[in-house]
């Protein structure tokens, strides 16, 4: 269990907090860059409990600004998008993609210009990549390296990547992702079904054989690499192992014939989290049976592909009569069980009175990770687990069959991914 001080301590994220403070110095995705078009209307988004909007200008420039206009606090979200400026509504002060006032009209003609150079805006730094557009939130004047996933350097026909908005805290969105016991129970009814939906992986009924992996790790330098082992009992091991990115980012073991996988799960607040779903594949574009593999049973907005996920008050839409065959009793989405699961705990979960055993041995030490991060950087450290662009885009994860004497850290097939994906 956390201690209640603990719980807050990482869970908390709005601003001033101290996980707040250290969130924003990295790069997160904010909303799909095809959610944006020039000249279209801004678009709202929530991150770390403050509100921006993001828009695309005339040129094609993306800016990203609060949400507040700098002279009385009216919503950006309402201006007009209009030759290379957003225009507020009620004085029409219009802002640039860079975060400049250029124009403020209802100033003296003689005094209009200089009075509008003389205004500032908190504007954020943008980068376009993966189908998304990222931002840096922190105080530093040179961002960190822009995180450079395998994902992130391919062209637009390889790459999905759609935005779930969840009920529950971000610490619960991360856990569920690192999380490898509950794979074969959880999601068994996919698992074990004539035509599984949302679970690629050719091999994975191995996981409701044995439910229960032997758990290993090694710590990196950008969070942990975590083997989930499942003895055959002939001679042979399925190994899942997972690579975990702090704070943000978890890549899902796949077969190496299969589309790569990853997860990000972003705090909106306190209480909400966006959890983004990456599909990529490495070497072809994707098909569109791949990535209805994935998101099959989901509300088809890629903005929010879990606006039709229910709550509390229809339990989720929760079938009883389809238990008999599927284990939930919720057959539409793989990603809908695990969201349900994280918002039945509670928008905030307290975890002072948890019962942990063997299988949460992961949970345990990605906790410790970041409140020893949290401490560090509170103290005055730089926030950990930043890379250079190589290392990022060595990261892939991967699910296959070894000898049980081959050391799973020293298994040639990850050594020889994560040389391609470097070269």
């Amino acid at each position: 269990m956390l201690k209640h001080e603990d719980n807050e301590l990482i869970t908390r994220v709005g601003p001033g907090t101290p996980m707040g403070k250290m969130l924003r110095e990295y790069w997160m995705p904010a909303c799909r860059s095809a959610s944006l078009v020039a000249d279209g209307a801004p678009q709202r988004v929530r991150l770390v409990g403050e509100n921006f909007v993001a828009y695309r200008v005339t040129d094609g420039s993306v800016g990203f600004i609060y949400e507040a206009c700098p002279h009385r606090g009216a919503s950006m979200a309402l201006a007009r998008n209009e030759h290379n400026g957003l225009r507020c509504i009620f004085h029409g002060w219009k802002i640039d993609a860079c975060g400049k006032v250029v124009d403020c009209p209802a100033e003296p003609a003689d005094t209009r210009e200089a009075f509008a150079t003389r205004q500032k805006v908190a504007h954020f730094p943008v980068r376009e990549a993966g189908g998304m557009v990222w931002v840096y939130l922190g105080k530093q004047k040179e961002p960190p390296a822009f995180p450079e996933f395998e994902f992130n350097n391919l062209p637009d026909s390889h790459v999905c990547a759609q935005r779930g908005l969840v009920h529950y805290n971000w610490v619960q969105g991360l856990e569920a992702h690192i999380d490898a016991s509950h794979v074969g129970i959880l999601h068994s009814g996919f698992v074990n079904a004539k035509k599984p939906v949302g679970i690629a992986q050719k091999d994975l009924k191995l996981t409701t054989a044995n439910a229960a992996p032997r758990t290993e790790m090694q710590v990196t330098n950008y969070g942990l690499r975590e083997g989930a082992l499942r003895d055959l009992g002939d001679g042979n091991t399925y190994a899942r192992i997972r690579e975990v990115v702090l704070p943000f980012f978890t890549f899902i073991p796949h077969a190496p014939d299969e589309p790569c996988s990853g997860r990000a799960t972003v705090p909106i607040d306190d209480e909400w989290d966006a959890e983004w779903y990456i599909l990529y594949d490495t070497k072809k574009p994707l098909t569109p049976e791949a990535i209805d593999l994935l998101f099959q049973g989901t509300s088809g907005d890629p903005d929010n592909f879990a606006s039709n996920l229910g709550g509390p008050e229809n339990l989720w839409y929760q079938d009883r009569a389809s238990m008999i065959s599927h284990f939930s009793g919720f057959p539409r989405s793989v990603p809908f069980e695990d969201f349900i699961i994280q918002e039945s705990m509670g928008p905030r979960v307290d975890r002072s009175g948890e019962q942990l055993g063997r299988a949460d041995v992961i949970l345990v030490q990605v906790r410790r990770q970041l409140l020893d991060a949290v401490r560090n950087f509170e103290a005055g450290q730089p926030a950990p687990w930043n890379l250079t662009a190589e290392e990022y885009r060595s990261i892939r994860a991967i699910a296959t069959t070894i000898p049980t004497s081959e050391p799973w850290t020293e298994l040639n097939a990850i050594k020889a991914m994560h040389k391609q994906a470097a070269e």
